[in-house]
């Protein structure tokens, strides 16, 4: 009589196990950042420019005699709005409008520097941001302890389904960036508001896949 040798059927294939790592934090700001709307308005485009000139010119030395640095004021390009009345459909006024954006690292100065915008002739929207002046900082942080989150629901996920896996992923997405993942607070101030720091919201996430294996 013959026997055949037989072995015991081991499955081979490798299966993955993708895991969703994420993580925030929320930090102090470290810098404000204030933003000033100047506008004019004139029937002469070329008057509502000047006009618009010269407060602006005003307000940016007046910044500068105080002590804020250049690099920490931004200057944007005029924008124009032409107004019309439409039961004439004809041309009324010129609207321009420029922003002017200043960094303020030491806080106790934004009441100082908020006053001097004003008196020297900003008179449209102003708002107050508290960002942070180095946030790659807080969102590689973030981001590591992200890829840690990930790691941690890998080894759950596989020691319940019963599975092995490679703690080296084959594949990681990075879901989120500086850019989009970053919640700063706006709001806009009135003269004399009780102004303090907000915090700020830094999110990091990514998706990992790892092999797995039967026991």
């Amino acid at each position: 009589m013959q026997y055949r040798n037989s072995k015991m059927y081991v499955p081979t294939d490798k299966g993955s196990l993708s895991v969703h790592g994420t993580s925030y934090v929320e930090v102090n700001s470290d810098r404000a950042r204030l933003n000033v709307r100047v506008s004019s308005e004139n029937k002469s485009l070329e008057e509502a420019q000047d006009k618009n000139s010269e407060i602006s010119k005003r307000i940016l030395s007046s910044l500068s005699d105080y002590g804020i640095d250049k690099e920490n004021i931004h200057s944007e390009d005029l924008s124009v709005i032409r107004n019309y009345d439409y039961n004439t459909n004809t041309l009324t006024s010129y609207k321009v409008t420029q922003l002017i954006t200043i960094l303020i690292d030491d806080f106790s100065k934004i009441d100082d520097v908020y006053s001097l915008v004003i008196e020297n002739g900003a008179n449209d929207d102003i708002s107050i941001d508290f960002i942070l002046s180095n946030p790659n900082h807080y969102y590689n942080k973030t981001l590591k302890r992200a890829t840690q989150d990930a790691l941690n629901k890998a080894n759950i996920l596989a020691k319940n389904f019963g599975v092995k896996y490679n703690p080296i992923p084959y594949k990681i997405v990075e879901t989120s960036s500086p850019l989009y993942s970053i919640t700063y607070y706006s709001s806009s101030i009135t003269y004399a508001q009780g102004i303090s720091p907000g915090l700020v919201k830094i999110t990091a996430e990514i998706e990992a896949t790892f092999s797995t294996y039967p026991y």
